[in-house]
């Protein structure tokens, strides 16, 4: 029998309203960056926020790959200092790979766009594989290596969705702050901390960098359905450089949705602002923002394809 989640976030919000749900893309996106740890009903906004633009309009970018006649299609905007201001990120960046200058961090600089799919997999089959941490197996033209260290447990949080009941978050969470003990939320949220090895992107060959990657999971109500959904926010601390200093990536964010479809399918939007440097090349120019949103897609149709049974991967080590 399928635990009452609902009920749970009923409770947590019997003594306040829930917050408005945001409205369109642009607002839904950086809200669920900004509210990513909040209590239960307001995350559960977020969501349904999402879905209500996609319902409206998103879906007509469901497996759409983007051009330099679509590129605006996928444009989001830019994120604030208050979207971020919960994040560990350091103030000051290198924003010259050569000199070692820094600066402090102007978010705005980074920018972003929308990517949309639906894949042949249950949500819970998806997030078995993005749990894993092994994600260059899963995604080998994305990354050449790939660690990950799990801060909270894995085992908990993946029997939670197997056995259908998650912890609830009836308060904002301060999961940065000393002394955090995230063991009451262990089934619903995971913290992990990356060492991603990049492939070449257009014209940047990174060294590994780290990369802090959280995930969360539960039943939010979406017009009136329980709907099965795994988030996933990141974002980089500190700027990566290449040896040389001549490209890198000043910084990056990203907020991805599964959400349950049906037939056993979920939906993936995957929202992404990064602000790169290298080969004269501007974050908002359309080639690198037709990339970002081809590279996402091309992600999307991986994960499908291996839950489909189309593609093989090796067994985690």
């Amino acid at each position: 029998m399928r635990r009452p989640v609902l009920v749970l976030l009923a409770l947590s919000s019997a003594c306040s309203a829930p917050p408005p749900a945001p409205e369109g893309l642009d607002a839904s996106t950086s809200y669920m960056v900004r509210e990513f740890y909040q209590d239960d009903p307001t995350f559960q906004a977020g969501v349904q926020g999402f879905m209500a633009w996609y319902e409206a309009e998103g879906y007509l970018l469901v497996g759409e790959a983007a051009d330099t006649s679509n590129t605006d299609s996928f444009t989001i905007g830019d994120l604030s200092d208050e979207d971020i201001a919960d994040l560990p990120l350091s103030p000051e960046i290198i924003v010259d790979g050569e000199t070692g200058e820094t600066a402090a961090r102007a978010v705005g600089n980074s920018k972003g766009v929308v990517s949309l799919a639906e894949m042949q997999c249950t949500w819970t089959e998806a997030e078995a594989w993005l749990l894993r941490s092994d994600q260059n197996n899963i995604f080998p033209d994305d990354f050449e290596g790939y660690e990950r260290d799990y801060l909270t447990g894995r085992g908990t949080f993946a029997d939670a969705s197997a056995g259908d009941e998650y912890d609830p978050i009836d308060a904002p969470l301060d999961p940065f702050a000393d002394g955090f003990d995230g063991g009451p939320y262990a089934r619903s949220l995971l913290q992990t901390v990356n060492q991603v090895d990049p492939s070449a992107v257009l014209f940047a060959d990174l060294p590994a960098y780290e990369m802090n990657l959280d995930l969360r999971h539960g039943r939010y109500e979406v017009e009136g359905e329980e709907l099965g959904v795994l988030a996933i926010l990141t974002f980089n601390v500190d700027a990566a450089w290449d040896e040389g200093g001549g490209n890198g990536l000043i910084q990056s964010y990203s907020v991805e949705i599964n959400v349950e479809r049906p037939e056993g399918r979920t939906l993936r939007m995957l929202a992404v602002w990064a602000e790169p440097f290298g080969g004269g090349i501007e974050p908002d120019s359309p080639l690198a923002l037709n990339y970002a949103v081809n590279k996402s897609l091309s992600a999307s149709n991986r994960l499908s394809e291996i839950c489909a049974g189309e593609a093989e991967v090796p067994d985690e080590e």
